[in-house]
């Protein structure tokens, strides 16, 4: 029997216009976003459409990017009527997962999205840091690598487990300019700088995760109405984890290649990546060749996607 998995995009996949095409494809969709301009105290299609370079700052960045992916998954889920068998997102986008299993309200999940912005942008500038993508190598040897980069007072980490051979390492930046290099000394194929402001999982950011767990006192989720994969354990959220996982993730790896894994041991044969760019379906087809995938980032991608969802037997 299939099951059907859905991932939501993470921090760095936006994209201008992402998410404005749902207001002519779906009448709900423009009411959506006037409510998440109510909640968030800002024009959000303005933002949406600007050309400033807002959209790149953790601070508008992340709020906009779940609400472009929840505009997709609602607008999908109202024309199909799908029944995900499991959820999970990269980083930022466990949080848009959270709220399409409702386990957040809407205006919730968008106040804490916020909060969760302010405090990361907040964190990267007190403690400036760096990212880097390594291609090509194993996870120990990327492990080794940044054990021998680290000096006191300045370390890098492996802090996303992407997929075989994509490792992402964050810390001080003079850390991870000493990885780059060793990596490439020990074969990787390519290093690549990521233009990111600060050094996101790792410790770094512990001054943001101390303020959303603050936030977070006192929360009241609801019941999933799937399971949902938590990046820091690679498993689905357990009873009474989740307030105290959510602030965790934020100095914690993203341990993504073992989440997808975990959720094919779990029985889900299908993954639908939802929210804007496409580097998830990229990953999830580099852990294996076997398992289909689709992605659905604007309106343009519906019919597809629904004759994808048609063929697999989720909607009829």
């Amino acid at each position: 029997m299939n099951r059907l998995g859905i991932l939501f995009a993470g921090q760095g996949a936006q994209h201008a216009d992402m998410g404005v095409g749902w207001t002519a494809a779906d009448p709900v969709a423009a009411k959506t976003l006037a409510e998440a301009s109510r909640i968030l105290g800002y024009d959000l299609p303005d933002l949406l459409t600007s050309a400033d370079g807002r959209l790149d700052e953790t601070l508008f960045a992340q709020p906009a990017i779940v609400v472009s992916s929840l505009l997709a998954f609602q607008s999908l889920w109202r024309s199909t009527g799908i029944r995900p068998d499991a959820y999970a997102g990269f980083s930022l986008g466990e949080w848009t997962a959270l709220g399409a299993s409702g386990t957040f309200d809407f205006e919730h999940l968008l106040k804490f999205v916020q909060i969760r912005a302010h405090a990361m942008q907040a964190a990267a500038k007190a403690n400036p840091g760096a990212m880097a993508a390594i291609l090509g190598l194993a996870d120990l040897q990327v492990c080794d690598v940044c054990a021998e980069a680290t000096r006191p007072g300045s370390y890098v980490i492996a802090a996303n487990f992407n997929c075989p051979g994509q490792i992402v390492v964050s810390g001080h930046a003079d850390a991870v300019g000493r990885a780059a290099d060793l990596a490439r000394a020990a074969g990787a194929k390519r290093v690549v700088m990521l233009n990111v402001s600060g050094a996101f999982h790792t410790g770094l950011m512990h001054s943001a995760a101390e303020r959303l767990a603050l936030a977070l006192a006192g929360a009241e989720p609801f019941p999933a109405s799937a399971p949902v994969y938590s990046n820091v354990t690679a498993m689905p959220y357990g009873k009474d984890e989740l307030l105290r996982l959510l602030p965790l993730q934020i100095t914690s790896p993203v341990l993504f290649e073992q989440t997808i894994k975990n959720m094919v041991s779990s029985g889900i044969t299908h993954f639908l990546e939802i929210g804007p760019g496409s580097a998830l379906s990229g990953f999830v087809r580099k852990i294996s060749l076997d398992l289909p995938v689709a992605r659905l980032d604007g309106p343009e991608d519906l019919a597809n996607v629904k004759g994808w969802l048609k063929e697999h037997g989720f909607s009829e």
